[in-house]
């Protein structure tokens, strides 16, 4: 009997895997386009009704109401159709519905929204009058050992499709395992399938920065409305694997690409603003930046299904002036459809980010990356970086 059921477990095995595809996808896009994105409002800059500190996420109802989570005042901003402030959701604290540091949201059912608090990682619940609407715990609970976090979280369906970690510290040896996994939950937060994981060790006394060790299959992914969850197994090369609600591989896409070259002052840079201080002395961190970037530096997905994929010549670092994105479109079926630009005329790669909503409507978020570093930072230089910031802004876009 115990060998009948092998035999069948391996034949079942089998059979998942022979119907996973493979699909090549061409090196150069069949098609180009060019768009300039239309502004339908903007918030910050000189309104003084709207008080906006650092705009880390957003999504929009179906109503065409806009959601923007604000980690540095701890609240959910409520925009309407016609940019107008609704209202606003949450505040400060650590009682129920209150909010510490989120860093992105999620619908959730009878016009509630979640805020993703990052640690202690779960969802917070708010109803749209403002009072608690429960919270959902993710990554098991404190009898676990050492501490959980949530990195991202979306809901596909009735489904909570999230990148979660533990980390265990040791005090005596001050040694770390870090066990991560991009999982599928209910709405209860019970794990009901795991898609992938990624495990690490670290020494506090030992800075490392380590490109090839900190990668994981799902440091970037995406789902889709379908339920479709893509990750990158792959860091240097374009390659996508996505899968199903139940961890089922359904199709791998990959696409001849050579990563782009990275210079040595690119690679050395990538540690000149990390700070570690142990026991009042700072440490050095020893740097381990790989030669090329990561290929897939973003995923997205439109309501219709189709993949938004940023490459690593597409970063907003690299693109000219003006343009706020650009990306590579794979439709639901697995084809290469086109390459996308997206033009806004006062975008700034250094400073602005472009938001990705669902394909047809995005936000800028202006001078994001100074907003950042005056929230995060401490030190004598990073005053100065706060006292030349420019204020942040919120920009509404729609393809026309």
């Amino acid at each position: 009997m115990k060998t009948l059921l092998i035999r069948m477990l391996l034949v079942s095995l089998f059979v998942t895997q022979a119907l996973a595809q493979t699909i090549e996808l061409p090196a150069d896009a069949p098609a180009e386009r060019t768009v300039e994105l239309v502004e339908q409002w903007r918030l910050g800059e000189d309104d003084e009704d709207v008080l906006l500190g650092v705009i880390t996420g957003a999504v929009i109802d179906d109503e065409g109401r806009v959601y923007l989570i604000d980690r540095q005042l701890s609240q959910i901003l409520v925009i309407g159709p016609d940019g107008e402030l609704v209202k606003i959701l949450g505040r400060e604290g650590e009682g129920p519905g209150e909010l510490n540091q989120p860093h992105a949201l999620l619908l959730l059912d009878d016009g509630a929204v979640g805020a993703i608090q990052g640690f202690p990682g779960r969802i917070i619940g708010l109803n749209f009058d403002g009072t608690p609407a429960g919270d959902i715990t993710l990554g098991g609970g404190a009898e676990e050992g050492g501490f959980s976090f949530v990195r991202t979280c979306v809901r596909v369906q009735d489904s909570l499709v999230a990148s979660t970690g533990r980390m265990v510290f040791d005090m005596n040896t001050g040694k770390s395992d870090l066990t991560s996994r991009l999982g599928v939950y209910n709405l209860e937060g019970k794990l009901t399938a795991t898609i992938a994981e990624h495990t690490k060790a670290s020494d506090m006394m030992r800075q490392v920065f380590d490109e090839a060790a900190d990668f994981s299959e799902f440091q970037q992914s995406v789902a889709g409305p379908d339920g479709t969850i893509y990750t990158t197994p792959v860091r240097d090369g374009f390659v996508l694997k996505a899968s199903d609600l139940q961890g089922n591989v359904l199709r791998t896409l990959t696409r001849p690409f050579t990563a782009r070259k990275r210079s040595q002052d690119e690679k050395d840079a990538m540690t000149d603003d990390v700070r570690v201080v142990m026991n009042g002395q700072r440490l050095e961190v020893e740097n381990k930046a790989l030669d090329v970037d990561q290929v897939i530096r973003n995923l997205g997905v439109a309501g219709d299904g189709r993949l938004f994929v940023t490459n690593c010549y597409q970063h907003r670092a690299h693109l000219p002036e003006g343009t706020a994105g650009q990306y590579d479109v794979i439709n639901p079926a697995g084809e290469f459809v086109e390459t996308l630009t997206l033009l806004v005329p006062e975008f700034d790669g250094v400073q602005d980010v472009l938001y990705f909503l669902d394909g047809s409507h995005f936000l800028v978020i202006k001078n994001f990356e100074a907003a950042s570093a005056a929230m995060d930072g401490g030190g004598e230089e990073d005053e100065e970086i706060e006292e030349e910031a420019e204020p942040l802004s919120v920009i509404f876009l729609t393809m026309p």
